[in-house]
């Protein structure tokens, strides 16, 4: 009897290993193939979490959204770079896209326009979006 309460532990902790290791290994997913709820200027989507950030984290976290507006700047990291939009004076919308992600061809710079599609994760200073792909 003990022998098969030691046998089935040992098996779902076999079965939770594999599911850690799926976790951790699972390919990176991006908005790309994902379609976007709402397309929307960087000013009014900054405004918008401005004016009730409740109101507006209701209506947009957690989803992919396509915003457009012109960059103000760009920043590299290790295996990311961060757009920034701009959408008011006092902030703008913080866009992190891996570096994979990115076309070597596109040449980034401040004063560029650009829509960018990624998935809205709140307002710290800024409106972020993260798993970000630029939109042709």
């Amino acid at each position: 009897m003990r022998k098969k309460y030691l046998f089935g532990i040992v098996i779902l902790l076999l079965i939770l290993a594999a599911f850690g290791i799926y976790q951790v290994y699972k390919p990176h997913r991006n908005a790309a193939g994902e379609e976007a709820a709402a397309s929307l200027a960087a000013p009014d989507l900054y405004l918008e979490f401005q004016h009730d950030e409740n109101a507006a984290n209701k209506k947009w976290v957690g989803k992919v959204i396509e915003v457009s507006g012109i960059i103000t700047s760009v920043n590299e990291s290790a295996a990311y770079v961060s757009i920034n939009l701009k959408a008011a004076a006092e902030g703008g919308i913080n866009c992190s896209i891996l570096k994979k992600d990115l076309n070597p061809e596109d040449k980034l710079k401040a004063g560029d326009s650009l829509t960018i599609k990624g998935k809205c994760t709140g307002f710290l200073m800024d409106v972020n979006l993260v798993d970000c792909v630029i939109k042709k």
